[in-house]
């Protein structure tokens, strides 16, 4: 999706919140999966989870409203970049997300998400921070983690108040890398650590450019081995390249 349909969506967004003001309640947008209550998908997926650095301090700096219209139009413009990239929000963190990526085949699905990473890095960088910048709020800082392996999506809860949970060593294994991205510098607002199975799964030509390997080794979590091929200990690669203006 080419970047400036996000600045369609970001004005789309403001737009709506003048007509739907804050105590009329702004809903989080549901999930389109037609899971059953009860029904289970077991699927090798890329998991992706996102972060927002320092959201407590921008919380007490900006004050609750500005905080809330701050974080608010943040999420709204990534969860649709998320969608453009065919991944679903399985948990809403507050400040951040847990995202799967369980449609077409495993090279798509890995495609699809170190693709959403980097669109999410032109966002904040193109789009979100030069507006904020306007407004003189903070700008936005994102950790990314993405592993590759197993997951269990089991649909739960009332028929009428159902949510999807996700359950999985590749979501725990994101979250490390996630964390992991506080030892690195921001790239364009971003961190982008990826696992060894999410590498191994992803074809050359989307990390290899100009005969450049885009993927840095960084690192190991040495209490874990690969899914893949059960090689340890488990390698944790930064993701260098981005979309440059």
């Amino acid at each position: 999706m080419h970047i400036n349909h996000y600045e369609i969506v970001k004005d789309q967004f403001l737009e709506k919140r003048k007509t739907h003001p804050e105590e009329s309640g702004r809903k989080v947008p549901i999930d389109r999966n037609q899971l059953a209550v009860g029904g289970v998908k077991v699927v090798d997926a890329p998991i992706m989870i996102f972060d927002i650095a320092d959201s407590n301090k921008i919380s007490k700096q900006l004050g609750g409203e500005h905080y809330t219209e701050w974080l608010g139009l943040a999420l709204h413009c990534l969860f649709h970049c998320v969608d453009d990239h065919k991944g679903t929000i399985d948990k809403y963190t507050g400040d951040g997300a847990m995202v799967s990526f369980s449609l077409g085949s495993k090279e798509e699905r890995c495609i699809n998400a170190k693709e959403c990473a980097v669109k999410i890095s032109q966002i904040l960088n193109e789009i979100l921070n030069p507006y904020y910048r306007k407004l003189n709020y903070n700008e936005i800082y994102l950790r990314i983690g993405i592993d590759f392996g197993p997951i269990r999506i089991e649909k739960v809860g009332k028929k009428s108040k159902s949510q999807l949970i996700v359950i999985g060593s590749p979501a725990n294994t994101a979250k490390i890398l996630e964390d992991y991205g506080k030892k690195l510098e921001f790239d364009q607002y971003t961190t982008i650590c990826l696992g060894y199975d999410m590498l191994y799964n992803l074809p050359e030509k989307y990390y290899i450019y100009n005969n450049k390997n885009l993927c840095r080794y960084c690192g190991n979590i040495n209490n874990l081995y690969s899914y893949m091929d059960k090689s340890r200990p488990y390698k944790i690669y930064e993701y260098e390249g981005r979309t440059r203006p």
